[in-house]
């Protein structure tokens, strides 16, 4: 069951993930089929790590929009701010709106290289986390055929095993009955020849099995 040497490993791989790399994949962190198929001690050592990958990836994409969403509100308060303290030095606290107008520029600056950092990571976090997602169903599915290989084999154990049971079932069946119709004849042949009342004389003595003979007797 995926006993391989590293160069077939390798190979396995790449193949795996051309055949998924085009295929849109629910996020499988998020599905509640996938946990309910893989519970945390059904998990791979190499599943564990992708599934925290993959989760911390889908945690930083939220907070990635929540940022730009924080960083647009701050932006219009500086922007706000530029225009209400904007000044062609004439007025008498022009010096306290320059300082106010720097500190409000260098802020604005400094968010805006923050906007265009969250914006990258926008644009990259999708693929990355297409990426692990992949990555984490080939394990997946890997662990999926381990567990129909195992399955598979222990399924035809038990179907030989089902096979031989009724085999043997038959075979008691038939010795049962082949001793049945020995005793019924054996104890037949007995009454017959020496009647009820010394037979009586014996059975106390020996529990053997009479099948309908007792009543047959009976009714006589």
């Amino acid at each position: 069951m995926f006993q391989k040497n590293k160069k077939q490993d390798e190979e396995y791989m790449g193949r795996y993930w051309e055949a998924v790399k085009k295929k849109y994949v629910p996020l499988l962190t998020l599905d509640p089929r996938w946990h309910q198929l893989f519970p945390d001690h059904m998990k791979t050592k190499q599943m564990i790590q992708l599934e925290k990958k993959l989760n911390k990836l889908i945690k930083k994409q939220g907070q990635t929009n929540n940022d730009l969403k924080d960083y647009e509100k701050t932006r219009k308060v500086l922007m706000d701010n530029i225009i209400n303290n904007m000044t062609d030095g004439s007025e008498t606290d022009s010096p306290i709106r320059s300082m106010k107008q720097d500190k409000n520029q260098k802020l604005l600056d400094e968010l805006h290289q923050k906007i265009a950092q969250a914006h990258d990571l926008q644009q990259q976090l999708p693929q990355e986390i297409q990426d692990v997602n992949h990555a984490l169903m080939i394990e997946s599915l890997k662990n999926c055929y381990e567990t129909l290989v195992y399955n598979t084999q222990e399924i035809e154990q038990e179907e030989e095993w089902i096979a031989n049971a009724r085999k043997e079932l038959t075979e008691h069946v038939l010795a049962k009955q082949e001793m049945e119709i020995r005793n019924t004849d054996t104890y037949r042949f007995m009454h017959d020849l020496l009647g009820a009342d010394i037979l009586e004389i014996f059975d106390k003595d020996y529990d053997v099995w009479k099948g309908e003979i007792n009543r047959e007797h009976k009714q006589v």
